[in-house]
């Protein structure tokens, strides 16, 4: 490889030749420039790199190699390392001079060929004493000589490297080229016989960081063993104890095995965990080293370790530092509590073995710690000791319900703000009668997590929550309250969710309903009673059910402004939206109102209440009241359906249309809203002329309606419009809310005794007329001519004794004719 008049040291390393180098690495080698620096941490590749290039290059010059040693720890012991190295290669005399730096520095100052000169293991380069002034020399000797180039490799970053850049023409080949990608990964398993897919070589490269030393090693026995897919953790292991041994301070080794024992950490994490030395100095030097990346968040620069590589530090750790593990995370504890997160609190104290600690932040964070942080509930539990978990049923609960009931493959953690409800789960408490506590009782647990789940909008939770909570008192035989509240809060969900026919079966399950029947007003502290008169309520409001209106009116009053008590002014709101009279609307949005000042900003129920307000706004046509409500909603699809609603009533088609599109592609929708925005899918479509669409959300409507039993949301839309989407279907037309399911009328029936006989089609066209001044509008909306709908206007005009369109929707407000 040498040519006439260049010449190779002799003392290369020994590289395997199946050694796989990225091309932009041996590119830039290749580059010439006065001054390259290689850096990343041991078994990073640089040495290999380097040989890998020289076994290719052109031979041009004279190289000289020199790898560096402890001696060089001193300035006199670097110059005497590298005049050793010159010698070998012939570029300098060998005969002894009694001062190796001025001998070294005159001849390559004095140097007229070319000459590179690669130092190995420049990290040891005056470390001990001189690394400023030996990087300052080097510097200067290449900015002075154009025919003497520098290449070094270096764990750590040196002063050539930063301020060098500045003097002279600078290439760094930093550790994130030197890390192995996938690709890399898959070809050099190739090269050694190793058969792995390209997504286990993108995982290999991801858990080991891109170190390429250590997956050479890995691919290499695994192609000898039965895992030919695999990494021997031991390998990597091996490689990190080994890198941990050499280092020469005690506070970095410190750093390394503390900062990996959380998985990310800032610098003020590390300055807390991570007390000893400069920490902002050994962090710069172990990120600049490769070891860790950088991921700039909204909380600022957050650092982590490779996943093999932190957890192989971690079991060093364990193996020779494990008092570190409780030190850490009593630290990581309290920075938790700072930043309330009560999840964090209970991994790092479960993880130091405060056992009381934990057990009370789960005592004090039960309600939030079930429902927005249930998968750290249940890795925490897991971790206490048996003896312990034997005496909480709040343990037992999570371990033997919780994680069964988490479904792996979705989103655990409910989207509303959760908070404890104190007074919620007194009254329960009281209702088991019994002396037991959440320690012991395990359906007071149950019925507890249920009732969270309920109000935090994890309804599926809550029917898990509530049917274990019945089964228990079930196979008991003695436990009323255990099977009351289940059945009731069975009950409850469906009726929140926007299922009233399956709502109103549990409640007549036979077991409840002799207590319901004898419930009174007085029950108030029955809480199963409240509930289950406002599960009635609801259900028979939604299904509108001929007895709405008296199952809404002997709704039992809870005795706490709490929740279920701002449930019951929903349900009366719910009910009065659909035909109240101004003054219960007016007064019903300032029940809404009040109650909204009782519950937690951003919650489910603050979004039922606010989203019903809207409603009642909206019926009150004060619309730029409702858009101000409206406008204080977070973006949550219980709002979506309430924009869409109000979007309709100001005949914003289009962004009632994007709204209730928008909602009902949401997963955490009820059935309730979905019909509603079903309905404003229809109304708004049907507006625009869009009948093909129209349709095609009303077949959407019936079959939700079909399924749950719901009819109040058709109130939602004009007559006149169900109608015409209705046809001549009689199934169909039971679908208005009416008495006992049936039509509010028929065809060609008399609507009213003392009015004249309107035939449907006649019906249509007069509703019609409430919404369009003009036949034009009514014929598009029901598609007729627009002489047909003159002809049909006269005849109306005729039967109902008037002359003009005002005197038609004047008799029809009187009562003539229902709209």
């Amino acid at each position: 490889m040498t040519g006439e008049n260049a010449t190779v040291t002799i003392g290369l390393p020994r590289v395997s030749r199946d050694t796989l180098i990225g091309e932009h690495v041996l590119n830039t080698l290749a580059g010439r420039h006065p001054l390259t620096v290689l850096r990343g941490p041991r078994g990073y590749g640089k040495t290999s790199a380097i040989v890998s290039w020289l076994r290719t290059a052109e031979a041009s010059r004279d190289i000289t190699y020199v790898a560096l040693t402890t001696a060089s720890n001193e300035t006199d012991g670097f110059y005497r390392e590298l005049r050793a190295g010159l010698v070998r290669s012939g570029a300098i005399d060998d005969e002894p001079q009694p001062d190796a730096r001025r001998e070294v520095m005159r001849a390559l100052a004095e140097r007229s060929t070319p000459l590179l000169l690669i130092i190995d293991d420049f990290h040891e380069a005056g470390l001990k004493q001189g690394a400023a002034t030996i990087d300052d020399e080097l510097v200067d000797l290449v900015r002075k000589n154009d025919r003497f180039d520098l290449v070094i490799a270096s764990r750590t970053l040196r002063a050539l490297e930063t301020t060098g850049s500045l003097s002279v023409d600078a290439a760094v080949i930093g550790p994130a080229e030197l890390r192995m990608t996938g690709p890399m990964v898959h070809e050099l398993a190739r090269r050694t016989g190793v058969t792995i897919t390209m997504d286990r070589a993108q995982q290999i490269a991801v858990d080991l960081g891109g170190w390429p030393s250590a997956i050479r090693a890995g691919l290499m026995r695994s192609a000898s063993s039965e895992d030919p897919g695999g990494i021997d953790g031991s390998l990597v292991d091996g490689y990190v104890g080994t890198m941990v041994r050499d280092l020469r301070y005690e506070s970095v080794r410190s750093f390394l095995l503390r900062t990996a024992i959380p998985e990310q950490f800032d610098i003020e994490m590390a300055r807390a965990i991570a007390p000893e030395g400069n920490t902002v100095r050994i962090l710069r030097n172990i990120r600049a080293a490769g070891l860790l990346s950088e991921r700039h968040t909204v909380d600022g620069q957050m650092y982590s370790y490779a996943p093999a590589i932190r957890d192989a530090l971690i079991r060093a750790m364990r193996e020779t530092r494990p008092e570190f593990a409780r030190e850490v995370h009593l630290v990581l504890m309290r920075m938790s509590a700072s930043n309330m997160d009560p999840g964090q609190v209970l991994t790092h104290a479960v993880q130091a073995q405060e056992w009381d600690t934990a057990l009370d932040v789960i005592e004090r964070q039960w309600a939030r710690l079930l429902t927005a942080q249930p998968l750290t509930l249940t890795a925490a539990a897991r971790m206490f000791p048996p003896e312990i978990v034997a005496k909480d049923a709040r343990l037992r609960v999570t371990i033997e319900h919780l994680e069964g009931a988490l479904d792996p493959t979705g989103h655990a953690e409910s989207p509303w703000p959760v908070a404890d409800y104190p007074t919620i789960n007194a009254e329960i408490s009281a209702y088991r009668h019994t002396e037991g506590s959440p320690e012991e009782d395990e359906t007071l647990v149950l019925l507890q997590w249920a009732i969270s789940c309920v109000l935090s909008g994890n309804l599926d939770f809550a029917i898990y929550a509530f049917s274990r909570a019945r089964a228990h008192g079930l196979v008991d035989g003695r436990d009323e309250s255990a099977i009351h509240m289940g059945t009731v809060g069975l009950a409850m969900v469906h009726a929140l969710q926007g299922e009233p026919e399956i709502a109103l079966r549990w409640l007549d399950d036979e077991l409840l309903r002799e207590r319901m029947e004898h419930a009174h007003p007085e029950d108030a502290k029955d809480i199963a009673m409240v509930a289950a008169s406002l599960t009635r309520a609801l259900a028979k409001v939604d299904a509108g059910a001929p007895d709405a209106a008296e199952a809404v009116s002997t709704m039992i009053e809870p005795r706490h402004r709490d929740e279920l008590w701002a449930l019951t002014v929903f349900v009366r709101a719910h009910h009065v939206v659909v035909g109240g009279t101004p003054e219960q609307i007016f007064r019903h949005a300032n029940n809404l109102r009040a109650a909204i000042r009782h519950v937690t900003r951003g919650s489910l129920v603050d979004a039922v209440l606010s989203s019903t307000l809207v409603e009642l706004l909206i019926v009150a046509q004060m619309t730029g009241v409702a858009r101000e409500v409206s406008d204080r909603f977070d973006g949550n699809p219980v709002s979506w359906a309430a924009v869409a609603k109000l979007h309709l009533a100001e005949r914003s088609f289009g962004d009632a249309i994007a709204y209730a599109t928008k909602a009902i592609d949401s997963p955490l929708l009820s059935r309730r809203a979905a019909l509603e925005c079903q309905v404003v899918l229809i109304s708004a479509n049907h507006a625009l002329g869009n009948l093909p669409e129209a349709t095609r959300c009303f077949r959407q409507a019936v079959q939700i309606a079909q399924a749950t039993g719901q009819r109040r949301p058709f109130f939602l839309m004009h007559r006149f419009v169900f109608d015409t989407l209705v046809g001549d279907d009689p199934n169909l037309a039971r679908l208005w809310p009416g008495t006992d399911g049936a039509p509010t009328d028929a065809p060609d029936a008399v609507v009213n005794d003392e009015i004249p006989t309107l035939t449907m089609r006649e019906a249509q066209v007069l509703r019609a007329l409430e919404v369009h001044a003009g036949p034009v509008g009514i014929a598009r909306d029901l598609g007729l001519s627009v002489n047909t709908v003159k002809t049909h206007l006269r005849t109306i005009y005729k039967k109902l004794g008037v002359a003009s369109r005002n005197g038609a929707l004047m008799a029809a407000e009187r009562g003539m004719y229902p709209g």
